[in-house]
């Protein structure tokens, strides 16, 4: 028990701190209110937001050929991009013409590995080592399962893959010309599902070192993918369609075509006529006078890849009827061929028509070797009964007599933000880089005797391969 000596100290320590304490405590406060405030620990009011998965960018992406770095390489690169963040289980579908990107190959196979199931679709046309490197990893469409029953019987089954790299003869879902669609098609990438990417990008090195290209993006659309991938479906049995052409409403914004038209198999409800052909019959509601633009005309613009043939005669001279009746229409193409010139040659009676080339004649062989590899045609004005109607029209298809019995995508797109994205790099490309054609006036001794003026326009160059429209 304690002493009585040691209870009265322990009373007076505590008395002592309490004085202590009450002599410290204005000194503290006083401190405290004459203080900085950044002496304080900060205390978030209000809590950091949560940072927004990423998405591939929406919306139109164009290339710069020749200047190296992101600009030369930015198509290719937004693809890589979704590939590398494509989640397992997911699928990547991708369908070109061409393909020799060891980076892309790259890419797809570590998706692969992730856990991604992957398939792709090429024209047979070539066989480069990064297609070889992809058939390795993932193995063709199908493959023949063997075995014996308890009698000792063999069986044989042939078993669609669920990852593949596969080459469609000739076209895919008709009996000529080529797969010649460029599309990417992913389920869930990043925070975006059902994305949509197609425009006249192929997967190889002269697509970002000599072309000018073009990539859509569309994220979130479930529809828009569900098209496709019906398509792809149909292209990976590689089997000639009754009903190949089609025609889908995908919303308010979109409107696909997908072609070949029959050939063989054809009807007189399916084959192609110059009536039926998609071109021809989107630019037929155009009118060329009281649109809501600054001079009261519909603009036209076209960035064409090649354009030549019989059909492409017949898209011409809708084009120089379009001019002549007062729309605002410029144009440049990559490759033309004389018969299309020779009508852009002829005058209107508002005079020429406004025509320049992206091909150019680099290493001065006579042959093009830098060129636009686009394919579109812009529409802004009185279009099927809307006066400020602003239209994209893209995809693969060029103006050529292939363009309609191939594998091909003809996509419209109805967005004043798209518009002007696509009309800014028609615009760049105008300006910066096309040349004029040469024109020329010569006689043609007619019937009756008579000399005629006969026009014609040339840039005396060639093209630089056998598959130079897609290489």
């Amino acid at each position: 028990m304690s002493s009585q000596p040691a209870r009265r100290d322990r009373a007076r320590t505590r008395n002592l701190r309490a004085r202590a304490a009450a002599l410290l405590l204005p000194v503290v406060l006083v401190g405290a209110l004459l203080a900085p405030a950044e002496a304080a620990p900060a205390v978030p009011a209000v809590k950091t937001a949560a940072k927004k998965p990423w998405k591939p960018t929406e919306g139109a992406k164009f290339n710069v050929p020749r200047v190296g770095g992101e600009r030369q390489l930015r198509l290719e690169n937004q693809v890589i991009a979704a590939i590398n963040r494509a989640r397992p289980g997911s699928y990547i579908r991708m369908a070109m013409f061409s393909f020799d990107r060891h980076q892309v190959a790259d890419a797809l196979i570590r998706a692969k590995k992730r856990g991604v199931w992957v398939q792709v679709i090429v024209n047979n046309h070539e066989m480069p080592s990064a297609q070889r490197k992809l058939r390795k990893a993932l193995g063709n469409r199908t493959v023949t399962r063997t075995w014996k029953d308890k009698n000792g019987k063999k069986h044989k089954k042939v078993v669609q893959r669920r990852q593949f790299h596969f080459q469609c003869v000739s076209a895919c879902r008709g009996d000529g010309d080529v797969q010649h669609s460029k599309f990417v098609l992913f389920t869930h990438t990043g925070g975006a599902r059902n994305v949509v990417m197609l425009g006249s990008l192929n997967m190889k090195l002269n697509g970002s070192l000599n072309q000018f290209n073009d990539l859509l993006t569309i994220n979130d659309n479930k529809r828009f993918h569900s098209v496709l991938n019906e398509v792809f479906d149909e292209m990976r049995a590689d089997r000639v369609l009754k009903n190949s052409y089609r025609k889908y409403a995908i919303g308010k914004r979109f409107q696909l075509e997908v072609m070949p038209f029959a050939r063989k198999k054809a009807t007189r409800r399916t084959k192609w006529t110059p009536a039926r052909d998609p071109i021809v019959k989107l630019l037929a509601p155009i009118r060329c006078t009281c649109a809501q633009t600054n001079s009261g005309r519909t603009i036209v613009r076209v960035n064409m890849h090649a354009w030549d043939g019989d059909r492409g005669s017949l898209i011409a001279n809708k084009l120089w009827d379009l001019y002549n009746k007062g729309c605002d229409v410029k144009m440049h193409v990559g490759y033309a061929g004389k018969k299309v010139r020779d009508i852009f040659a002829r005058p209107t009676k508002r005079g020429r028509v406004p025509f320049r080339s992206t091909g150019f004649d680099t290493d001065e062989d006579g042959e093009i070797d830098l060129y636009s590899h686009a394919k579109i045609l812009l529409v802004n004005g009185n279009y099927d009964g809307v006066r400020n109607r602003k239209m994209v029209v893209t995809g693969s298809s060029n103006f050529q007599n292939g363009g309609q019995y191939g594998d091909e995508l003809i996509l419209r797109v109805y967005s004043p933000a798209i518009y002007r994205q696509y009309a800014d790099n028609w615009g760049e490309l105008w300006n910066e880089h096309t040349h004029g054609f040469d024109w020329s006036v010569y006689g043609a001794r007619t019937a009756n005797g008579l000399v005629a003026p006969r026009y014609t326009l040339s840039d005396g160059l060639g093209t630089d391969s056998e598959e130079w429209r897609d290489k």
